[in-house]
Parts: C-alpha cells; structure tokens; sequence
C-alpha cells in the first residue's frame, strides 16, 4: 500500500488498513500530547504540570514568582469558608459603625420636630395671650324674664315674640322665627350720650348663638332731640330650631361709645383715652 502521510503538526498521522497500530507518542515533562485531556487534581481543577503540591497547598493555588520561587496565591474566604475571628470581629464593627450615624440622625430629626412643636405652641399661647389681653371673658349679668337692667344711666328691657312667618318669607322647616323688641331708657344726659347702636346675639344655655338682624329703629336721628325718660326700641329678627325657640335668651351688649353733640374728634379720643369703661359686660335676658 501507499506511503503514510504525515498530517500537519499536532495531529496523528493517517494510517491505511493494514498498517500497525503505533505506539503513543512520547510526552515531554509528563505532559500529554497536544490535543490530549488535562491532568485534574483531587478537587477536578487542572494542575501545572512540573509543580508538585507541598503542604497540603495544590498546584492551582501557587503561580510562579520570579526567580523560580512559587508564592501561594491569597484568595478571599468562600462561601465554603468560615472568616477568621478576627475577620468577624472587623466586620461586625463594620456594621455597627454603619448603623451609628443612621440613629443619631433619627434622633437629630426628632429633635428638630419637637423643637418645631414646642415654637409654634409657643406662638399660639402667645397669640392667646395677647387676645386674651385685649379681648377679656365677658361678665355676664342675667335679668329676669320680663324685667329691667340699667347699665352706663340707660334702663334696658327685652321682648320675645314666635312667629310662624313672616311677610314674604317661610321659615326652612323645623325652624321658627323670633321678632326682638330691644327698648332702651336714658335716665339722664349721660345716658343719653350712649345712643350707640347695641350688640344682640340669640344664645342657647348649651353655648349655641344665631344671629340677630336688625330691621329698624325709632331714635331720633339729633342728640337734641333724644329726651331722657322716653323709651325708644331696636327691632331685630333672628331664625331657630323649633324645638329650642322656647329655651333661647337674648343677650346685649351696650355700647359704650359716648356721643357728646358740638365735640371735635381730637376732644373725643382725648377724652376716650382718659375714660375707663368696661367693654366686657353683657345683659342676659332670660325667658
């Protein structure tokens, strides 16, 4: 038969039929012949051939130094691997130096947040205050259904009246209306100068108020004209629940404004700065 061809490097020649079979090729340093399977250690990892394992330490995990000297390679603890204590030590120092700055800033927030509270309560205590200075809790004087109160030399009395309707308008239902018949006396000029328009709420014993709107009045429109012992009256009208409009009272604030005919406005405020009327008391008219 024919000659047999040589194939390139790195691949075994052809042989024909009836040819021997060869004997392997000699390897160099243990090593197989290219193309052959890897030489695995114990563990299935390929080992470098010429460089035996010493100490327990294979092949793979030495690499060749310079000057012929093989240095272990160092590698970070696996999964497999449990860390030194002292690894564990820095670690959890680690953590809980991480956490640290995480709670002082929770408590800085909180602080920042009460402080916030404690300035507007602060300033809403303050505005109270400051109200409470200029606006005093009214004292109350309670009359008698049907009788009279004097207040600032001017006599007041007070009349309620239930009405079903008025002319041109219904109540909403379940709700009535009041007529209010505000009279007032002045017992002399002083009482007279206080011809000041009253204040008239519609007030519940349970803190309810309704409003009271005025329709008219019969004073004279010239302090010379106003005589003291005449009774002149406010008529106001005001809407409630049926079912209170036998238990609402009345209540009056007077005024206490001071009007003095031939007065010039700089005598007025003079004069008002030197006063010292009470702006707090209110009638109670009961029913």
């Amino acid at each position: 038969m024919g000659t047999p061809y040589r194939g390139t490097p790195g691949h075994e020649p052809e042989r024909d039929w009836f040819s021997p079979e060869r004997e392997p090729r000699p390897t160099r340093d243990g090593l197989p012949a290219r193309g052959g399977p890897p030489v695995r250690d114990g563990a299935g990892l390929p080992v470098r051939a010429g460089v035996p394992a010493r100490d327990g330490v294979s092949a793979r995990d030495e690499v060749p130094a310079r000057d012929g000297m093989p240095v272990r390679e160092e590698r970070p603890p696996g999964r497999d691997e449990a860390p030194s204590p002292g690894e564990a030590s820095a670690r959890s120092r680690g953590r809980h130096a991480g956490s640290r700055p995480r709670g002082r800033t929770a408590l800085r927030a909180a602080g920042a947040a009460g402080a916030v509270v404690l300035a507007l309560a602060a300033s809403t205590w303050n505005g109270y205050s400051v109200y409470r200075d200029t606006h005093p809790p009214d004292r109350i004087l309670t009359v008698a259904a049907g009788a009279e109160a004097t207040l600032m030399r001017v006599s007041w009395k007070v009349a309620v009246r239930e009405l079903d309707d008025l002319p041109g308008q219904k109540p909403a239902p379940g709700r009535t209306w009041l007529r209010i018949k505000v009279t007032r006396t002045s017992l002399d000029a002083e009482g007279v100068s206080r011809r000041g328009e009253p204040g008239v709420e519609i007030r519940h014993p349970d803190g309810r108020v309704w409003k009271a709107l005025p329709e008219g009045d019969d004073l004279p429109d010239e302090v010379k004209d106003h005589r003291t012992g005449t009774p002149y009256s406010y008529d106001l009208v005001g809407m409630v629940p049926s079912g209170v409009a036998g238990q609402v009272e009345v209540h009056v604030r007077p005024s206490t404004a001071r009007i003095v005919e031939d007065e010039s406005v700089k005598d007025m405020f003079a004069r008002s700065a030197k006063e010292e009327i009470p702006q707090d008391l209110v009638l109670r008219f009961t029913r």
